[in-house]
């Protein structure tokens, strides 16, 4: 069994805290397994300095470690003023999106999203920042917004905000997406996660846009906005995975409903067999602090319970003053909450016919239940196979070998996968004789006892996964 040996993955942020080759090594040995490149901060040159350093830090320690891209999306923000503005409850405010009409002394104030006067309309709230000032609109003329300000002191330049019940006009990519898309690319990243996904036509978008660039990269789409709520299935349809995005989930909701929807985007991503991701503020005390408060060591706990197949650290990692502490942290948290977790596969919930594939997957983890498996060995070419068996959720070690080294890199958000690479065998018996011999020698299986393995014959098409063998190590 492999020393490390958790269900659900780390996903921690490359920030000025962790861009040294030293610290990226102390928190891939800490246990991350997917570095997020923020593209909303630092500049080429700092994300192609921290690809190398990650790829390098996973070499020197015999780890697969992937590589996620976190693209900024259209993000709305006040224009630059100067100081911050003060502000008082019931005073009346303009917004502006031409900055030369702006007059931050007289309540002017430019914002640099130019459909904000299509957007807004007389009731919308706007919630500036992490929604501790929050402005009502009055009316709408021209290229200004007039608004009264409900709550708040100050309003600071090049601040955020958002409109949680305007539709949104602007584009779902970027110039900015679309250039840092390229450089993802050129990274050779594993995953791409879209911001302020809206529809599953956003997504589509960003999977052509890619596929044009010759990318095979997995594409998460991050729930933070109301309209990916109300349009979950379609985007769990076309994206490869989601993230439950509670930074700006929960400026847009009333904080009462987040964890109600991030059970719901959980639940909804199992159903899916697609990876889910729950992100933002699990341990943000340890940005300063070398011990979490015990609400983020249970918060941490019950997103494990509720079936994430990863957790994210965001500042903590990214500026915190213990990146590699709250690595190390997190993973104690995961492994006390998986040391609770009921022992059985899942099983699929839809009744009914279903592709071999997914059918065999399922056989497989309840087979290795049942026989008291060591192991269970997906043989894959896409990475597809081992995805597959990780929505079953199987207590044991599930070991993804594969010829592609692409989808080694995928493989690491997957749930209790473990990333192997393995030549192109020429037969299935080939195949679980070299997995054999791998197992034996790194001491993951000893003489006598079973592996289930699961794969395709290598001349059958791409995807097909139709043969499951109960193997005993020889």
């Amino acid at each position: 069994m492999p020393a490390d040996h958790r269900l659900t993955r780390i996903v921690a942020t490359i920030g000025p805290a962790t861009i040294s080759p030293a610290r990226l090594r102390l928190m891939v040995a800490a246990g991350m397994d997917v570095a997020r490149l923020n593209m909303s901060h630092g500049d080429a040159s700092f994300h192609r300095r921290a690809a190398r350093a990650v790829r390098a830090a996973g070499r020197s320690l015999g780890r697969i470690v992937g590589l996620m891209a976190d693209l900024q999306g259209p993000k709305v923000r006040f224009g630059d003023f100067g100081q911050a503005v003060p502000i008082r409850r019931g005073m009346p405010l303009v917004l502006t999106v031409r900055p030369a009409a702006a007059d931050p002394e007289r309540g002017v104030l430019p914002v640099d999203y130019p459909h904000l006067p299509r957007e807004a309309e007389p009731g919308h709230e706007i919630l500036v920042g992490d929604g501790a000032v929050r402005l009502k609109v009055r009316r709408v003329r021209g290229e200004r917004v007039y608004c009264t300000v409900i709550e708040g002191t100050e309003i600071s330049p090049r601040t955020g905000f958002h409109l949680p019940q305007a539709k949104p006009h602007g584009p779902a990519l970027t110039a900015k997406d679309r250039r840092d898309l390229t450089l993802a690319v050129e990274l050779g990243v594993d995953a791409v996660a879209l911001s302020f996904v809206r529809t599953g036509e956003d997504v589509a978008l960003a999977r052509r846009l890619l596929r044009r660039r010759g990318s095979e990269a997995l594409i998460v789409a991050k729930i933070e906005t109301p309209q990916a709520l109300d349009n979950l299935d379609e985007i769990l349809a076309a994206a490869d995975g989601v993230m439950v995005a509670r930074g700006d989930l929960g400026v847009a909701l009333p904080p009462e409903r987040v964890p109600v929807e991030q059970k719901r985007i959980i639940e909804a991503a199992t159903a899916s067999g697609k990876p889910v991701i729950t992100a933002t503020q699990m341990l943000e005390s340890m940005r300063y602090a070398t011990r979490p408060t015990r609400a983020e060591a249970s918060d941490v706990a019950n997103a494990v319970w509720d079936g994430s197949w990863a957790l994210m650290l965001s500042a903590e990692t990214a500026t915190g003053h213990h990146p590699v502490e709250a690595v190390r942290m997190m993973k104690r948290i995961i492994e006390a909450a998986e040391r609770r977790l009921f022992k059985l596969p899942r099983r699929r919930r839809a009744p009914g016919p279903v592709p071999v594939s997914e059918g065999i997957a399922e056989a497989a983890t309840w087979i290795a239940f049942d026989v008291g498996a060591r192991a269970i060995v997906a043989l894959t070419r896409s990475g597809a196979t081992a995805r597959q068996v990780a929505r079953f959720a199987p207590s044991l070690p599930v070991y993804g070998y594969t010829p592609n080294r692409e989808a080694l890199g995928r493989m690491t958000l997957y749930r209790g996968v473990v990333p192997r690479p393995l030549r192109m065998q020429r037969t299935f018996s080939a195949a679980i004789r070299a997995v054999n011999a791998d197992l034996k020698r790194r001491g993951e299986a000893r003489r006598g006892e079973l592996v289930v393995i699961l794969g395709g014959s290598p001349d059958e098409p791409l995807g097909v996964t139709n043969r499951l063998v109960v193997h005993q190590i020889r």
